[in-house]
């Protein structure tokens, strides 16, 4: 059994390195440092929980599968999908509005200097993000970092801790490109999403569930992003 010590020490590790990491490459030092120092903190939040796994608690490696009994499974898939479709329709239907608190143009000179100005370019950015990414957060947020609060805290209160962890660095990003009114809006509903996805990982205990309405919200916020940028 992992101890409280332990929990609280990868926590401690853990949790500040994305926050961290966006806030020297998109506030304080942008460019080649910042992308540095970027990477190197994706590469503690990614890469600590499995050398705690294998290092700290002595766990065999898992898949995370959802459990064998055929209506749980199920059950899970739905959830995954139902949550995803009803999350994304909602922001792509505010996204709707999103001219009317920011201008397309600055993000197309965002876009260019990022390097996914042409449509293939913003197509593979699209594919990681959906298929790599959200799933690496799922692994990193939900089944870590929930997971650390959850020796430490009574389940209702680590899912909100949790959940605030995963939105302090979108926070950070997000307020890189558009304006406060906009990225509090956001900010609320990547809270919300955090907290869904927590719930979805305390109830089926696999982080595939999350991970599929993760994929799908990430669509729809990326569907947006092809609107604002290339018209």
């Amino acid at each position: 059994m992992e101890t409280r010590r332990q929990a609280l020490l990868g926590l401690l590790i853990t949790a500040p390195a994305p926050s961290i990491g966006a806030l020297v490459a998109f506030h304080l030092a942008p460019g080649s440092a910042g992308n540095i120092v970027y990477a190197l903190c994706k590469g503690v939040l990614y890469g600590m929980p499995l050398v705690w796994l294998l290092f700290v608690v002595h766990q065999p490696l898992s898949l995370s599968p959802l459990k064998k009994d055929g209506g749980l499974r199920r059950s899970g898939l739905r959830f995954g999908v139902f949550s995803g479709l009803a999350l994304g329709g909602g922001i792509f239907l505010l996204g709707s509005s999103v001219g009317h608190w920011q201008q397309p143009a600055p993000l197309y000179d965002i876009a260019v200097r990022s390097g996914f100005a042409e449509k293939w370019q913003y197509l593979l950015l699209a594919a990681h993000l959906c298929f790599v990414n959200a799933l690496l957060e799922e692994y990193a947020f939900r089944w870590f970092l929930y997971g650390r609060c959850r020796v430490l805290l009574p389940p209702k209160t680590a899912m909100v801790v949790a959940a605030l962890i995963f939105t302090t660095h979108h926070v950070i990003v997000l307020s890189a490109f558009f304006d406060w009114p906009l990225v509090l809006i956001a900010s609320c509903g990547v809270f919300v999403g955090g907290l869904i996805w927590t719930w979805s990982y305390e109830k089926y205990n696999s982080i595939w569930p999350g991970y599929i309405s993760h994929a799908l919200v990430d669509v729809a916020v990326l569907a947006i992003g092809w609107k604002l940028v290339f018209g």
